[in-house]
């Protein structure tokens, strides 16, 4: 084997091994608070040496630094793959679709994005230190896909123009994460039940948003769907 297959078949260990780690990590975090995370158990739990998760991530601070980052990735990633629709209001459509999507498969990841109670490092916040680590959701290239959407909205029409972006694209983040964490949290009675919902939800606050063009095309959408 050459050099750069055995450079290649490394690496591909390491970051198998990363992943793995920050999957157990997420988990452990999730169900037990930060108290629950030991590097050793974290360790022992995926096989691999303490030595490993200080050489990935440097210690405890520097793997909830990833977890963060992480969960975030998942998210840009998924989003990425919605179809791209010439239409923006479709392609907004995908997007939360997406976004629902990623929570359902990535539940651990997803409790932890926009968590109240994880000590934040500080190399992950934004602006104040006692700023809510909430407030840096914006930064992530996650909220700037659905931003783009927006404002591709807005410049076709469909979304008013003397409304801030930044101001729709938080009332539709907001109305999709929140329907998101009732569904993992077993609010709906089954998941037929829960994507009703998400569906009504995310129309609501559609209609409650787009100006007259818009609401003509998201009729025509409903029509031909």
């Amino acid at each position: 084997m050459s050099t750069q297959g055995k450079e290649s078949s490394a690496d591909t260990r390491r970051h198998a091994q990363r992943e793995a780690l920050l999957d157990a990590a997420s988990e452990m975090l999730v169900h037990g608070g930060p108290d629950a995370i030991s590097l050793r158990k974290l360790a022992a739990r995926v096989g691999a040496s303490t030595m490993a998760v200080y050489t990935a991530f440097g210690g405890k601070d520097g793997l909830i630094a990833a977890l963060f980052e992480e969960a975030f990735d998942r998210l840009a990633a998924a989003e990425r793959a919605a179809p791209k629709h010439d239409e923006p209001l479709l392609w907004l459509g995908e997007l939360a679709r997406a976004y629902r999507g990623f929570a359902l498969k990535n539940p651990s990841y997803y409790s932890l994005m926009i968590s109240a109670t994880l000590p934040i490092p500080a190399a992950l916040r934004h602006g104040d230190a006692a700023e809510p680590a909430a407030r840096g959701v914006s930064q992530h290239a996650s909220y700037e896909i659905m931003r783009s959407a927006v404002e591709a909205c807005v410049e076709e029409g469909s979304f008013p123009a003397d409304v801030e972006p930044d101001e729709l694209a938080g009332a539709l983040w907001a109305a999709v994460h929140g329907h998101c964490s009732l569904e993992l949290a077993g609010f709906h009675a089954s998941p037929e039940a829960a994507e009703k919902r998400f569906n009504m939800t995310t129309e609501a606050i559609l209609r409650g948003l787009l100006t007259p063009k818009g609401l003509r095309k998201l009729e025509s959408f409903s029509r031909d769907s």
